[in-house]
């Protein structure tokens, strides 16, 4: 199960990029560090500009987390189509750092299976109309959260096989992710954590989410003549 916990993963080495890119001297270093202890100050200071531009515009490579790094920038693309909620951004940068993960596209009954990296959505509404209740919540959110890493990360492959080859288009991952989320909304074991509220967000804002994360994909792909950073490996 996904959490929403991006910003407990942060690393040392993130901290210290953070204080490298906005430190002055070493005065304002101590004082950063000081507010970095600070979870709402800290909050403030992921926002500055010159923490997003110096993640993507530096070339070589980055000393920092997969998880800090995901979430400075998607934090960045939701708050453009005026999604500020910091939990909402949390989940969706953990799902992007899960499914960066090849063996995340599979189901998760299907964890230990290699024989292929990932399932189609037709074969997961197939299962859910089969699978015992008490799998039915974890195949919905997994669900959900397929459509919404395929939809946005990978917008133009699946445009592509829509109008090459009659495949599912966009518009229905949005509703199969849309409608997933909000059921999982409602699932007993989601109104007992922060899900609840996660997921109803994300049902009602499917959209804008799945636009936000075209955007990012563009990020991430860097398309300039500035070749991407790399994320040193733990």
């Amino acid at each position: 199960m996904i959490q929403a916990n991006c910003r407990t993963q942060f690393t040392a080495d993130d901290f210290s990029f953070v204080v490298r890119v906005l430190a002055k001297s070493p005065r304002d270093a101590v004082s950063l560090v000081s507010l970095l202890s600070d979870v709402e100050e800290r909050d403030a200071i992921l926002d500055h500009d010159l923490v997003y531009h110096s993640l993507v515009d530096q070339t070589g490579c980055l000393k920092v987390s997969a998880a800090f790094y995901f979430y400075v920038l998607t934090r960045r693309v939701l708050r453009r189509v005026s999604l500020d909620e910091r939990a909402l951004t949390d989940y969706v940068a953990a799902v992007l750092l899960a499914f960066s993960h090849i063996n995340q596209l599979k189901a998760p009954e299907e964890k230990g299976c290699s024989s292929r990296s990932f399932v189609y959505v037709s074969d997961l509404l197939t299962r859910l109309n089969t699978c015992p209740p008490e799998q039915a919540y974890l195949l919905r959110t997994h669900l959900a959260n397929y459509a919404l890493f395929f939809s946005g990360m990978f917008a133009e492959r699946v445009e592509a096989h829509a109008q090459r080859r009659g495949a599912p288009g966009l518009s229905f991952y949005e509703a199969i992710g849309q409608s997933s989320f909000l059921s999982a909304a409602q699932h007993p074991q989601a109104k007992r954590t922060e899900h609840h509220t996660i997921f109803a967000m994300l049902g009602n804002e499917f959209h804008l989410v799945r636009v936000a994360l075209n955007d990012l994909a563009e990020t991430l792909l860097h398309l300039h003549e500035t070749p991407p950073a790399l994320i040193r490996p733990a």
